[in-house]
């Protein structure tokens, strides 16, 4: 881990414990998986068909499953790279609000993926326009944007 990132990673291990090792404990049980460095965090691909942020750890699938590939011509490695950095994004909300990540992100988040309609981008709620917004500033790659889901 180069050391610019050595405070980003403190901070999700004392500001953000609580996401961070409840990460942990699914980096534990992924442990078989693929897993490198991402700008501090450790990303794991995974074979569950989502993605998901937890403190300082990133989980990613392989390949990607749900976007509108008549509007968007994307390989699966291009979104594979853009959902990496949006997960990224909330990586920074974790480390932004620490203890209230699980409500004021990571509760809403799920809601909004049971409940939002099919006509509706699943990056179009706040929660995934700020991240898609975080990961963008402090990766400076391209994130899901709306892409439908």
């Amino acid at each position: 881990m180069k050391l610019r990132f050595i405070p980003y990673f403190l901070l999700q291990c004392s500001w953000g414990i609580i996401q961070t090792f409840v990460g942990f404990i699914v980096f534990c049980c992924s442990i078989k998986d693929r897993h490198s460095f991402f700008n501090g965090a450790i990303a794991t691909c995974w074979e569950k068909p989502y993605g998901i942020s937890l403190g300082a750890f990133i989980f990613i699938p392989p390949k990607a499953r749900f976007y509108n590939s008549d509007k968007y011509h994307f390989s699966d490695e291009e979104i594979q790279d853009r959902l990496l950095v949006h997960e990224y994004g909330h990586t920074i909300q974790s480390a932004f609000l620490g203890p209230l990540y699980f409500l004021i992100i990571g509760i809403p988040s799920v809601i909004w993926g049971a409940v939002k309609k099919s006509d509706q981008s699943y990056f179009s709620f706040y929660t995934e326009k700020s991240a898609n917004r975080l990961g963008e500033r402090f990766t400076g790659k391209k994130s899901m944007e709306m892409i439908d889901v």
